[in-house]
């Protein structure tokens, strides 16, 4: 679908509604004065679906390649820019977080874009400044504005070549046996290679939470909450989510082992080593491998490049296709979104239905655009991975580092300046000090729980403690994730602190999905929609709450999470 395209044609469903609160995904609470004249406003939603809490390594390549590929979205859109500024990305308690200020002050210079809006303590706060411009200006901004229509548009119908570009990246990484040489080259290429799908992943992204955000922002009968529901439920049938690919692979095979009991014994096994070879003469091996070479650079906790990826450890994987043959899974019933759409568009005020009619075709076509983008992007770090994973290794054979897993808890400058043996072995002792500072910073890390926004350095904090991502009801003991390789609970209510495209596997047969961080707007929640997952994002604290083993009740329509 084109982004600009209209609303599909599908059979109507009825689509029923809960009553919630008034809290609302953009509503906030925080301690500073006057938020609005912040200098400086920091969010952690444009790179939500790929960051968690982040090793100096992982933060480090991701606000490099962050500043290039803003640099490239608005080059783009026209706006003549002299680079990126160096704060636009900061790091918070491990946490990712951009200046969308900078961000949506451009979006005023290139095309006069109306900006995003916040409600904090109860007061609607708009990201910057912003006037309604004058008729000359408005038909500038328009052309500009149909410009940024035509480039979004032009970036869906590359973002298979950029992804092939990726991949073909990260294969040459693979294939290297990192003499002094290929780590320098490789060194310099991370930022020029990753900056391209990174752009089109920012510009679907950005583009698709600034028409929520004023989907949510437009006047109507339903309360923020409900809103929010009916939105996703708009969302209910859409094609072509790089997610759905791989759970398609899963179930086919799933079908192929549920046919071969010699298949099954070795997943019940779980002995999975030298799979490469074991079964290279049956069809379940050869049509494993083509699941390895679509999805082997996939990880759990995709961002965070210190964590392995499928290909070197598959065991969840693995896992995955015995889960969906014991559970019996199969094909989920596409629910057609036309009944949903109409009922959004009559809940809204008449003077804003065309808008929200424009609107919705987009938030669809970029959604699908986002997860693309991300498949792509995630050949970049798993190709870092290697890198960073070489460049560790280097720095153990003189006692630089202790361990090559060490080398994620510097910078992506310091380990450059490691290979360049700028630092080198007379500073062993600073070097050896740094990773252990470093580590227990990490682990004091993982007990924060910082706000989703600054306000120049005031931390707001969501109103809300749930947030509607699938609509549906899920009761069963709860299972909370604690490692980098989730557990597959067949039916439970899975639990964790947050999902990305990585969790997919668990789509065939989780009973229903909750996470303290998250948004309605990410990948692996959309996938969820198909899958007929009841899901609640953004708990925030009240994740912590929850007693593992316990029985829990999700619904997703609410956003409501009860034990």
């Amino acid at each position: 679908m084109r982004i600009t395209d209209g609303l599909r044609n599908v059979n109507k469903v009825d689509v029923p509604l809960l009553p919630e609160s008034e809290d609302s995904l953009y509503e906030y609470t925080c301690d500073a004065a006057s938020p609005a004249q912040s200098k400086q406003i920091w969010s952690r939603m444009p790179l939500q679906p790929f960051s968690d809490i982040l090793t100096p390594f992982s933060y480090s390549v991701l606000a490099e390649v962050s500043r290039r590929a803003w640099f490239r979205y608005y080059e783009r859109m026209g706006l003549r820019l002299p680079f990126a500024p160096r704060h636009l990305c900061k790091q918070h308690y491990g946490r990712f977080y951009i200046d969308i200020k900078w961000i949506c002050e451009r979006d005023v210079e290139a095309a006069g874009i109306q900006p995003m809006a916040f409600l904090v303590n109860g007061e609607k706060v708009i990201v910057c400044t912003w006037t309604k411009p004058s008729l000359i200006a408005g038909m500038r901004n328009s052309r500009n504005q149909r410009r940024l229509s035509n480039e979004l548009n032009q970036m869906t119908n590359q973002i298979e070549e950029v992804t092939a570009q990726a991949r073909a990246w990260y294969e040459k990484v693979s294939g290297l046996r990192w003499t002094q040489a290929e780590i320098l080259q490789i060194m310099e290429e991370i930022e020029k290679y990753g900056a391209g799908p990174l752009a089109i992943f920012y510009a679907a992204r950005h583009n698709l939470e600034r028409a929520y955000n004023t989907l949510l922002q437009m006047e109507g009968q339903s309360k923020p909450a409900v809103r929010i529901q009916m939105i996703n439920n708009t969302l209910c049938d859409l094609d072509d989510l790089v997610e759905l690919r791989l759970t398609d692979a899963l179930l086919d095979l799933a079908n192929i082992a549920r046919e071969a009991p010699a298949v099954l014994k070795w997943l019940a096994d779980d002995q999975f080593d030298g799979w490469e070879t074991h079964w290279s003469d049956h069809p379940f091996g050869r049509k494993l491998h083509q699941l390895m070479a679509q999805f082997g650079h996939w990880a759990t906790g995709e961002g965070e490049m210190a964590n392995p990826r499928w290909s070197e450890s598959p065991d969840f994987l693995f896992k995955g296709i015995l889960a969906c043959v014991e559970c019996n899974a199969h094909q989920p019933a596409r629910i057609p979104s036309t009944a949903a759409i109409q009922q959004l568009i009559e809940s809204l005020a008449p003077a804003t239905r065309k808008e929200a009619s424009q609107l919705l075709p987009q938030i669809r076509a970029l959604s699908v655009l986002q997860s693309k983008a991300m498949n792509a992007f995630s050949y970049i770090l798993a190709g870092t991975r290697l890198w960073a994973k070489a460049a560790g290794h280097e720095a153990t054979e003189d006692g630089r580092l202790l361990e090559s897993a060490d080398a994620f808890y510097f910078e992506l400058e310091e380990l450059k300046r490691m290979m360049t043996g700028e630092w080198n072995i007379s500073n062993m002792d600073e070097i050896q000090s740094t990773a252990g500072t470093r580590k227990t910073s990490y682990s004091e890390w993982q007990k924060a729980q910082p706000g989703d926004l600054l306000f120049n350095e005031a931390e707001a904090y969501p109103t809300h403690s749930g947030l509607p991502g699938v609509v549906g009801n899920a009761t069963g003991p709860l299972r909370r994730q604690k490692g980098l390789q989730p557990l597959l609970c067949e039916r439970a209510v899975v639990g964790a602190r947050q999902l990305d495209s990585g969790w997919a596997p668990t789509l065939p047969v989780a009973g229903g999905l909750l996470a303290a961080a998250g948004t309605p707007l990410d990948p692996i929640v959309a996938a969820a929609r198909i899958w007929h997952v009841p899901t609640v994002v953004g708990l925030g604290p009240h994740y912590n709450t929850l007693v593992d083993g316990a029985q829990t009740r999700l619904d997703g329509a609410r956003g409501a999470v009860e034990q």
